[in-house]
């Protein structure tokens, strides 16, 4: 049965957010995890999920490959490690997920993102938010549309983010685990600026 059986972390509101790494291979099935992302983002967050993507170039030809992708949702945090290029069949199945109407995906700084997608891997994303333009407008404050997750996250909610700043302090030292931690850290920070901004 299909499980987020990774570390769970645990917020500063005391809530858990439960986790997945997956290294993405030619035969990996990611449909179950992508299916409980979406029911977890309908059941208990406005149907938004939050997304953060990563990127490599290649040299030959110069061009921009998707390498990580990472889905968050309130107690959900999935990262998915890509192959180089990731041109499996099975990511059809994360195409296809990107392009769902039923869910609204949020990001920070994610405009080059979309545009590296569909000119990269002919990915569109149909709901999408800029959270950061979204917090700019709703507090009338020019400057948040600028800011990166911890910066926004401090703005918005004024929360502890000695935790993250801990992991990131020394990045390269960081285990698997602990990396995991930052990002189901921020997807959860970020999923409560959305929540918070959406009321």
């Amino acid at each position: 049965m299909t499980s987020f059986d990774g570390p769970k972390f645990k917020m500063t509101d005391g809530t858990y957010v439960q986790t997945k790494s997956i290294d993405v291979g030619s035969t990996t099935d990611i449909s179950p995890y992508l299916s409980l992302i979406r029911e977890d983002s309908i059941t208990n967050s406005n149907r938004a999920v939050i997304f953060d993507v990563n990127w490599e170039t290649d040299t030959k030809p110069s061009k921009w490959s998707l390498s990580s992708v990472k889905l968050s949702t309130r107690n959900l945090c999935l990262f998915l490690k890509l192959p180089n290029p990731p041109f499996h069949d099975n990511l059809n199945d994360l195409y296809r997920f990107f392009a769902s109407k039923f869910v609204t995906f949020v990001g920070v700084q994610i405009e080059e993102d979309l545009n590296l997608l569909r000119e990269n891997h002919g990915v569109v994303i149909r709901n999408v938010i800029e959270v950061g333009k979204l917090a700019a407008k709703a507090r009338g404050t020019l400057l948040l549309e600028y800011l990166g997750t911890r910066e926004l996250a401090h703005r918005v909610l004024w929360s502890d983010l000695s935790r993250l700043d801990s992991i990131e302090s020394k990045w390269e030292e960081r285990g698997a685990e602990e990396r995991l931690e930052a990002a189901a850290i921020e997807g959860w920070l970020i999923f409560n600026v959305w929540d918070q901004l959406y009321e």
